[in-house]
């Protein structure tokens, strides 16, 4: 089955640009489409598209599409838009699953997970960052049964975001028992942007001495517990809000250290326990992280919202 992966990006293009494009290339069989008002990059991989349209361009199609004027006046309002990202698509009709993603992460191999799970479920993931939808009718058009936060043109016609990309919008919708989806927020290395250490959510498992690494397009977690070395697979990393510096060696290089001092060319014996714990130091929580944890654990406890849930409901009689 093929998919496509679209994302829409004003402004210039993240300095992740680059390793966005090869750990995209190492997906052969999925197509990404990026829409943008920057230049094209100079090189492409086979499976990257590029189209060119500006916010305004973008706010006209999706007013023209609707039948009412839309309220996409910055960059990042383009979040509630998501769901309507398939209209984006010229040949939209090769493909058996579109989805969007974000500019700030690095894809692991995608492949062995989604043929797992293309042609069960409606929806597979339950991020912004990274989702995929089947491409049928009735699930291109699921955002016009958001009411929530408030109703899904309200949303469209405010110029305020209010996330209908997610919990607060889509994902409600996909609750419906009628509706098949499978989300695992543990398959996601979501890096907090407010720690120090590059940890994942407060929610999902860290450890005090872990890194994280691109090795010949796989995304792995690797950390030291009970006194060995361990190494734990995901399907993309998502830098949120976390600028940091790339070594441009790492455009040709086979293998990458993801740590907190930036990105660089992966070396031998830099899985050693001294080396991972340089790479990405540990610290004491300050008031600020031990606030953010006890939070989410708090929130866990309680049921927590809708991305904390792992959800395995395929389509009736799979």
């Amino acid at each position: 089955m093929r998919a496509l992966i679209i994302c829409a990006y004003m402004g210039p293009l993240p300095s992740l640009m680059l390793l966005w494009l090869k750990t995209a290339a190492a997906n052969r069989g999925i197509d990404f489409l990026v829409v943008s008002d920057q230049p094209v990059p100079a090189v492409l991989p086979a499976n990257v598209r590029f189209k060119t349209a500006t916010l305004t361009a973008l706010a006209s199609h999706w007013s023209a599409i609707l039948g009412f004027e839309v309220a996409l006046t910055s960059p990042y309002k383009l979040n509630d838009f998501k769901p309507l990202f398939w209209s984006l698509s010229d040949d939209l009709e090769r493909y058996d699953y579109w989805g969007y993603c974000d500019l700030d992460v690095l894809f692991g191999d995608l492949g062995p997970f989604l043929d797992r799970r293309m042609g069960r479920y409606d929806m597979i993931l339950s991020e912004g960052h990274l989702r995929l939808l089947r491409n049928d009718e009735r699930t291109r058009q699921a955002f016009r049964a958001i009411t929530s936060p408030r109703a899904w043109n309200d949303i469209l016609t405010d110029p305020v975001n209010f996330g209908m990309d997610e919990h607060q919008g889509i994902n409600r919708v996909f609750l419906a028992k009628d509706r098949s989806w499978f989300a695992d927020s543990s398959q996601v290395a979501d890096i907090h942007p407010s720690f120090r250490q590059l940890r994942r959510l407060p929610h999902l498992r860290n450890y005090r001495v872990q890194a994280f690494c691109w090795d010949r397009g796989h995304i792995y977690h690797e950390f030291y517990s009970g006194g060995k070395y361990h190494r734990q697979e995901y399907l993309y990393i998502h830098l949120q809000k976390r600028p940091l510096p790339i070594d441009p060696a790492c455009v040709a290089a086979e293998a990458i250290n993801i740590d907190a001092a930036g990105l660089t060319v992966r070396q031998a014996g830099d899985a050693d326990r001294t080396a991972i714990a340089r790479r990405n130091p540990w610290h004491w929580p300050n008031q600020a992280e031990a606030r953010i944890t006890l939070s989410m654990q708090r929130q866990l406890l309680m049921g927590g919202p809708d991305q904390f849930r792992n959800i395995d409901r395929p389509d009736r009689g799979q």
